[in-house]
């Protein structure tokens, strides 16, 4: 890759020199590699939220809330906060035949104590009737994003 057409500031924050002269690519990926030189994506680095200096992965958190029972699909984004400069929403669809009713909750909430760290658990769920995609399917979390700022701006938080 030589660059991005037409778009010098997005090609000189994507390829960078490094101290050793060569030019690297920055994809924005977080992966690891392992001991055979098998690399495996893990997060997309700009969909991290950051709490209380803590790094949360969203794709973690949908991982495990997904294998809750009734649970459709999930997307977790952070939301701003003055104190801990983001907290986590979780946004919902459920499978059919099953309601966001307190028993429901509560036991989703007790899911997400048991199997995702303090520090990254979710503290608001909001329950969609369905997810926004993006042209390949996959999760438009951008939009629900842009949604959530727009709901929090018009409440002036």
């Amino acid at each position: 890759m030589i660059g991005y057409y037409n778009n010098p500031k997005e090609t000189a924050e994507t390829l960078k020199v490094h101290e050793d002269g060569r030019t690297w690519l920055h994809t924005g990926d977080v992966g690891a590699m392992d001991e055979d030189g098998f690399l495996y994506f893990k997060q997309r680095y700009k969909r991290m939220i950051i709490k209380s200096g803590y790094n949360i992965y969203p794709s973690q958190l949908e991982n495990i809330i997904n294998n809750y029972e009734g649970v459709k699909a999930s997307c977790v984004i952070g939301i701003p906060d003055p104190v801990k400069q983001q907290i986590v929403k979780v946004f919902l669809v459920l499978e059919d035949g099953y309601t966001a009713d307190e028993k429901f909750m509560e036991g989703l909430r007790a899911h997400c104590r048991d199997n995702i760290a303090g520090y990254a658990q979710p503290k608001e769920f909001e329950v969609i009737d369905e997810m926004p995609t993006t042209k390949v399917g996959k999760i438009a979390y951008r939009e629900l994003e842009e949604l959530e700022a727009k709901r929090r701006a018009e409440k002036g938080q």
